[in-house]
């Protein structure tokens, strides 16, 4: 069967309905894997008192609507995050899906327009969570990008209009960029770290997944979208950064080095302390969607100002 044989509205929703399935589980791995707790087992359960949760509550964005907010078991206020996340998941899905199923190429079989919905959905997938744990930790799990890294070049000759060599130039130069410039050049300089190695290693996996031109766009608009953000963070004085860390309000109890703990204290109040890996992965997503538009108008703007 050809893609153009499945009618849109079966994609759409199927896309909707994954998307968000997906998100529950995107939802697991940000409560997770900062933890070092397997995304397997246990089931889901309460982040406050640890109960199961019973699975007609469960459902993805409609069991946070139905539940208010609220958990049933011990009444505890909900993160809105479950629910953001979700959401974006399925958004995120159906836009996957009318780029890569619903505008696949004609003429194209329905399990090669789905096998480039699989992979691009795993790589925005891997984007919400690697931002929504580095907003909350300051840290982005390797258990998000290695394996990215991996499917990234992996699957490089069965995705559709990507050349293996440029996403193997991509993933060496994002990882490399940060690495030597970011880390290592700007510590011996400034006697800090302009940027994490989980920034580079999120870098590594754009570039395994779309190439060395979105290495470069997501260090620009990464950039330009983080100095927005913390100009918004000097002028209204709220920081990005959980205050205090998200593990001592949770009660994380295998955070045990005083002299580390006394430094982060120090900087986590700063507003100016800001968790570069959600605009990278914005960055990589407009990209991804919109990549030569963006170029085009950027280079459209140069020459109207040159002439």
């Amino acid at each position: 069967m050809f893609a153009a044989d499945f009618p849109e509205w079966l994609v759409r929703l199927a896309a909707l309905s994954l998307g968000a399935l997906f998100g529950s589980f995107f939802n697991v791995a940000i409560y997770r894997w900062p933890r070092d707790l397997s995304v397997v087992s246990p089931g889901s359960r309460c982040p406050s008192c640890g109960e199961p949760v019973k699975p007609w509550l469960n459902l993805p964005i409609v069991g946070w609507l139905m539940l208010r907010g609220k958990a049933r078991c011990c009444g505890a206020t909900l993160s809105p995050r479950y629910f953001l996340v979700e959401v974006l998941g399925a958004v995120l899905a159906l836009a996957v899906a009318e780029r890569y199923f619903i505008g696949a190429e004609y003429g194209m079989s329905a399990i090669r327009a789905g096998l480039d919905f699989a992979l691009y959905f795993a790589f925005v997938g891997g984007m919400i969570v690697a931002t929504f744990v580095d907003l909350e930790w300051m840290e982005i799990p390797d258990e998000v990008t290695l394996p990215l890294v991996a499917i990234g070049l992996v699957s490089a000759p069965y995705r559709t209009g990507e050349e293996a060599l440029d996403l193997a130039v991509g993933a060496g130069a994002g990882f490399l960029i940060v690495q030597m410039v970011f880390v290592v050049s700007y510590e011996q300089l400034f006697g800090r770290r302009g940027m994490g190695e989980g920034d580079a290693k999120l870098l590594m996996a754009i570039g395994a997944f779309l190439g060395w031109k979105a290495v470069l766009f997501a260090l620009v608009a990464g950039s330009f979208q983080g100095l927005i953000a913390a100009g918004i963070s000097l002028a209204t004085g709220k920081s990005f950064t959980p205050n205090p860390p998200y593990h001592e309000r949770a009660g994380y109890e295998d955070y045990e080095d005083d002299e580390d703990e006394e430094d982060d204290e120090g900087e986590e109040g700063s507003p100016m302390k800001l968790p570069f890996g959600p605009f990278l992965a914005l960055a990589a997503i407009e990209w991804l969607f919109f990549g030569p538009e963006l170029l085009d108008r950027w280079f459209g703007l140069f020459e109207s100002q040159l002439h």
